[in-house]
């Protein structure tokens, strides 16, 4: 199973209207010519085996989506689209269950040209019904993978005025929590910094670059010589004689960085690990510190650049000021890992006594807004590996190129032959649930952070890895399948990281699993266990929709047509 993410590319268009659009194509291209409307419609988490037949209007999605919009910024996605591309061999595997399903309905593929076109249609139906059922379970999985939760009583929240004061009194009753733990976070100092009265007077300023909330600028520090330093731009403020002015508890702050800047301090740790990590694409050596802190369960780490450090008699040294940079650093990220429920509870607490409904219930699929749309056909594109070699083996004058059954060679925009369903899901952003854009829930499938959360408390982060290998074990579960492990999402990972010996010491390996677990009965097992409906299940009461006219007189007309058309033999 092949599944993909494409974010919506919000400097392009902030519209959803491009991208339906483009999933129309198809339609165009079916219906030109042809002797049955194959008009493919989108559906949705409605969607089911007996009220099959969806007619949602591609017009609505685009509003739908456009319209459900949480707090982020125009320039921010506000969609994504998921590609769910079954294999060759899963493909396969659900077209035999299709034929199945009909033969067991007295529809059988024979000579008879009129019982050909309604068996390939009633074929091609389920075969889409299939994919919809195993897309909506898919969707399931992906709104559990976020593991986030959702308010139960939107209009019991407090509005917006209502939450600035409750997270005013939030913070300043979890900073009392802290200090009764004797942990006082650096930020608080730097926040009466900027709200100082007192200002000085500076000549000879700077300003070297900018940023959208801050300044580098180049100061004269006396005696210490000139230095730059970043200042935020409302501390910043220009005089009538041009020259400038900061507070001076600002100032006397960063005369106290620029020393610190040039002191060296031994750093004191436990243990250390070097690591190599892509930085901007560049292999960055980095050495990560861990130290024992009795004010945390975990011990603190954090991690600095080796070409900062300077090493002496095996011990390492770097600026007082980035030492201390790193250990706030190191500091915030244990308080939030280990105390950021407590922060979330005396929200909840404050709230609640203020007569406020905090209950969340667990995200759930029927909460996000989501459209699929099942193809039957693929182009090739220019970087398709079939296109690269012909372009390459033309370019040499080596005969031996791809053609496809005609014996025509292939070339950019040619219809891929055989096999081609897919599916494209295109997901909200946000919840559809929530009214109050400020309560929506964000949720991006390309979000990297894992187990981390937001300054709300809220879980962030999506693990891909977790969610298409899920994708496999619903397939597997609900349509009976028995994947060759050696074909599995972690074997195609681990052999990707693998040398090619190894890779063969896993397929040995996989294929002896594989064998074990099919003859000790595991395998149906965990199909029985698994809460996913077995898809014949489903199929066996779904009500198979039909685009072939029902007059006898107009389906003989069609029949014709086609015959005329194609040439084909009726003897």
């Amino acid at each position: 199973m092949h599944v993909s993410f494409t974010a919506h590319d919000a400097k392009s268009s902030t519209s959803s209207s491009n991208l339906i659009e483009y999933l129309d194509k198809e339609n165009q291209l079916n219906n030109i010519n042809n002797e049955v409307n194959n008009y493919e419609n989108y559906f949705d988490t409605n969607y089911d085996s007996v009220n099959s037949n969806q007619k949602i209007d591609a017009q609505d999605i685009i509003n739908n989506l456009d319209s459900n919009r949480g707090s982020q910024k125009l320039s921010s996605s506000n969609f994504y689209m998921i590609n769910i591309s079954p294999s060759k061999y899963e493909l396969q595997h659900m077209e035999k269950i299709a034929e199945k399903e009909l033969n067991s309905r007295g529809i059988y593929d024979n000579k008879n040209e009129a019982s050909k076109l309604y068996y390939n249609e009633q074929k091609d139906e389920l075969m889409k019904m299939q994919l919809k059922l195993y897309t909506k379970d898919v969707m399931t999985s992906y709104a559990e993978n976020f593991n986030r939760d959702i308010y139960v009583n939107e209009s019991k929240l407090p509005n917006d005025l209502e939450k600035k004061s409750l997270n005013l009194e939030t913070e300043k009753a979890f900073k009392e929590f802290l200090k009764e733990k004797n942990i006082n976070l650096s930020s608080d100092n730097d926040k009466e910094n900027v709200k100082s009265k007192e200002w000085i007077s500076l000549n000879n300023v700077a300003i070297k670059s900018e940023s959208d909330k801050s300044y580098c600028i180049e100061i004269d520090l006396k005696e210490k010589g000139k230095a730059e330093v970043f200042v935020p731009k409302s501390t910043l403020q220009v005089q009538k004689d041009g020259t400038y002015k900061l507070p001076k508890s600002l100032y006397e702050e960063k005369e106290k960085e620029v020393i610190s800047k040039n002191k060296l301090v031994e750093i004191q740790c436990d243990s250390i690990n070097k690591k190599t990590i892509n930085i901007n694409k560049n292999p960055t050596k980095i050495i990560e510190f861990n130290k024992k802190d009795n004010r945390f369960k975990d011990r603190l780490s954090f991690a600095i650049d080796e070409k900062d450090l300077k090493i002496k008699d095996g011990n390492y040294y770097v600026s007082e000021h980035l030492l201390k940079e790193k250990e706030s650093y190191a500091i915030q990220n244990a308080v939030t890992k280990e105390f950021q429920n407590e922060k979330e509870n005396i929200y909840n607490k404050l709230a609640t006594e203020k007569g406020f409904d905090m209950t969340k219930r667990p995200l759930t699929e029927k909460d996000l807004m989501w459209y699929g749309k099942v193809e039957t056909s693929r182009t090739y594109k220019h970087n398709d590996k079939i296109i690269l070699e012909n372009q390459r083996n033309q370019k040499e004058h080596k005969g031996n190129l791809h053609r496809n059954s005609k014996g025509e060679i292939i070339k950019v925009g040619d219809v891929k032959e055989g096999n081609q369903y897919h599916v494209h899901v295109v997901v909200s952003r946000h919840d559809k649930t929530m009214e109050n854009p400020r309560n929506k829930i964000s949720l991006s499938p390309l979000a990297n952070q894992k187990e981390n959360n937001m300054n709300n408390g809220a879980k962030v982060g999506f693990d891909r890895n977790n969610f298409i290998q899920k994708t496999e074990t619903i397939f597997d579960s609900k349509f009976n399948y028995n994947r060759p492990l050696d074909k599995s999402y972690e074997s195609y990972k681990n052999q990707s990281k693998s040398s090619t010996s190894q890779a063969i010491e896993n397929k040995v390996t996989n294929k002896g699993k594989q064998l074990i677990m099919k003859h000790a009965g595991i395998n149906e097992a965990k199909r029985i266990i698994n809460p996913i409906a077995d898809i014949k299940k489903e199929l066996g009461i779904a009500n198979i929709p039909s685009r072939l006219p029902t007059s006898i007189k107009d389906l003989a007309l069609k029949v014709t047509k086609k015959i005329l058309s194609q040439g084909i033999d009726i003897g």
